[in-house]
């Protein structure tokens, strides 16, 4: 028998395309025999690659669409990261600036306990020009004692003040950190 067929490719419902052997007056013979065994064998092959192909295609698109999800699940996972740091942020930001504001009260008070120190070494320097010698020993005395209370705070809050600075220069480190970090993700962090 002649192989004299032709296909052609239908859609389906779903917008699906298909191979369909067209339909000829030839096929029977001149005889109006059905088809032969050789012929359907044929045509089944031609259908089973056609099914191969599209569970092919299928399978392709299911893997696109597995693998979409798993980048949506992971920009969601990144963005509730990015909450949580920015969360840490802010806070972070909220102790630096109390740490800040400390600073400022304790240079504040620094600078107050130097100007009572020069206070107190003028009135020393002027009683030592006076007459009254041993009032102003004992004056003297008890000013130099309490200038030396005086010098051991200013050495303690200068102490204190350096261990702040280290603390406040850490969380500034952080807060820059963070604040690359945030834009690297594409948020907007105001300076």
């Amino acid at each position: 028998m002649a192989n004299n067929r032709e296909y052609r490719i239908e859609r389906d419902g779903r917008g699906r395309e298909r191979l369909v052997r067209s339909s000829s007056h030839r096929e029977g013979g001149s005889h109006g025999r059905g088809r032969n065994a050789r012929e359907l064998l044929s045509d089944a092959e031609e259908q089973i690659e056609t099914l191969n192909g599209e569970i092919l295609s299928l399978q392709t698109r299911l893997s696109y669409a597995q693998r979409d999800n798993w980048q949506y699940q992971n920009i969601v996972n990144e963005h509730q990261q990015c909450r949580n740091i920015r969360a840490q942020l802010d806070a972070q930001v909220r102790e630096v600036r109390r740490l800040e504001d400390l600073l400022a009260d304790e240079e504040d008070t620094s600078a107050r306990l130097r100007h009572k120190n020069e206070e107190l070494k003028e009135k020393y320097r002027l009683m030592k020009r006076g007459n009254r010698e041993e009032e102003f020993k004992l004056r003297y005395e008890e000013k130099l004692a309490e200038v030396e209370v005086l010098r051991r705070r200013l050495v303690e809050k200068d102490e204190l003040l350096g261990v702040e600075e280290t603390r406040i220069a850490e969380k500034n480190r952080t807060i820059v950190y963070l604040k690359d970090y945030l834009r690297r993700h594409g948020f907007h962090v105001a300076d």
